[in-house]
């Protein structure tokens, strides 16, 4: 993405800096300023020991990198958000940190989901206090090093450059159905998409406050969904639990049969809750190898 317009301002604002340093600290130190100013111009506010590696040769020797970052660290001018990856403290007028930046930075791979996803589709008007992301691999927060990880609702949280990432782990054959957007000049990041968020609805309801409140969510959105593209995605998730509830859902909620007929014919060897946080009942829909346990208040 072109970044062309940001150029002078940042040259102004790092090389201001530099001038007024130049008289109160060292030659290496000033070098050090020259190398986040290079860095910042080309990644933006944050960064990672990759990409500063491509930049030593311009301003300070190889062998100096790590000590120049642990200076510039100690200094106040960067901060770790993880090991090899950095965030710009006190970023000039007009550079934008967003949160969803700083989660994908901090886990890899991931996609920005959930509740998250659904405000950045405008499928709901609540703002999330929290990031969440999925991520298909195992994630070991700097608190679950120390043995003391928060999860106020079962799921770790990663909190870091005054943001709180909830991560939320899932199969990596569940991978799937993400868009990239980009939510500063930098940086670019994956999201899931609308059909694949409205597939979590009914996938993880337990993440948005039950199966009704997701269905509720689900009736809202559903005239802005490709309706053939959810149902195939529910297939691919190839979890029968899934696929049988999402087609009852969607036929409660009016959408054709002809629509659902994939859904349906997918076989599945038990029967399923409905809603998997209710006690069961004894109603079963045979068509959906459903049992009906859903409690509205």
């Amino acid at each position: 993405m072109n970044i062309t317009y940001y150029d002078n301002m940042l040259m102004a604002y790092y090389r201001s800096i530099i001038y007024l340093m130049s008289n109160t600290v060292n030659y290496a130190q000033v070098n050090g300023l020259h190398l986040l100013e290079a860095a910042v111009q080309q990644f933006g506010p944050i960064f990672g020991m990759a990409q500063l590696e491509g930049l030593v040769d311009k301003t300070i020797p190889r062998s100096r990198l790590r000590w120049t970052v642990s200076a510039l660290i100690q200094s106040g001018r960067l901060e770790p958000l993880k090991r090899g990856m950095y965030i710009l403290k006190n970023p000039p007028p007009g550079m934008e940190l967003h949160p969803f930046a700083v989660a994908a930075a901090l886990v890899q791979p991931s996609v920005i989901s959930h509740w998250s996803a659904l405000a950045h589709h405008g499928f709901t008007t609540q703002v999330p206090r929290m990031v969440q992301i999925s991520a298909p691999g195992k994630i070991v927060t700097p608190e679950m090093r120390q043995g003391k990880a928060r999860r106020p609702r079962g799921r770790a949280v990663w909190k870091a450059a005054g943001v709180e990432v909830e991560i939320i782990h899932i199969q990596p054959r569940a991978f799937f159905g993400h868009q990239k957007i980009w939510v500063t000049s930098w940086n670019q990041v994956a999201i899931t998409d609308p059909e694949r968020t409205a597939l979590d609805l009914i996938a993880r309801p337990d993440v948005f406050g039950g199966l009704p409140a997701a269905m509720d969510i689900l009736e809202e959105i559903l005239s802005r969904l490709d309706l053939p593209k959810l149902v195939g995605y529910g297939v691919d998730y190839h979890v029968g639990a899934v696929i049988k509830r999402l087609g009852w859902c969607l036929e409660r909620l009016g959408v054709a049969q002809a629509l659902l007929t994939h859904l349906q014919q997918v076989p599945v060897h038990n029967k399923t809750l409905l809603d998997p946080r209710a006690p069961a009942s004894a109603i079963v829909n045979e068509r959906w190898q459903i049992i009906e346990n859903l409690r509205r208040a």
